[in-house]
């Protein structure tokens, strides 16, 4: 059985549950996305300010595109996990995304409205944290019924392959 969103968001900011053991790859990895998240946040918010110097822009822009592969690679290693636990049923509908990509954006999720909730009292236009909150809670939702979905049978999740490594061909 896949473990449920409270499990991998207690992952997200250091306090994990005691899980089973079976789900020692999905819950790290979990972590690991939401701590490279936070990072990608911040080397994002460098490389927009505009008053920061060329060099701090290509340093940020390259901790991105590292930070990227790092991603990718994790979401690799969830979908692999998975591929190797979950026996997809037969003829069951499939769904858009892996599990590996869901949690991917349930770190997203959690690390934008943590941010927005630590600056709204800045009165940034574009920040909003009900809205991130909804955001994030339906999406909880949304993976807790797909767990539900896979392990009675009614969906499956796509075997995927990322074609995108970030490494350009020197």
């Amino acid at each position: 059985m896949l473990p449920g969103s409270d499990l991998i968001i207690s992952t997200f900011d250091g306090r994990p549950e005691v899980p089973p053991k079976v789900w020692a790859v999905p819950l790290h990895v979990a972590s690991r996305l939401a701590s490279h998240h936070r990072e990608q946040w911040a080397a994002e918010t460098i490389s927009r300010d505009p008053s920061a110097d060329d060099h701090a822009v290509a340093d940020a822009k390259r901790s991105i595109d590292r930070l990227n592969a790092t991603r990718v690679a994790l979401i690799g290693e969830v979908d692999s996990w998975v591929e190797q636990v979950i026996q997809p049923p037969r003829g069951a509908p499939l769904h858009t995304e892996t599990i590996g990509s869901v949690i991917d954006r349930l770190a997203i999720a959690w690390v934008r409205w943590r941010r927005f909730s630590e600056t709204a009292h800045l009165g940034l236009r574009d920040v909003d944290p009900p809205l991130a909150l909804q955001q994030f809670t339906e999406l909880t939702e949304a993976f807790d019924t797909l767990v539900l979905d896979i392990h009675g049978g009614r969906r499956r999740v796509p075997h995927w392959r990322t074609l995108k490594s970030y490494r350009e061909p020197r």
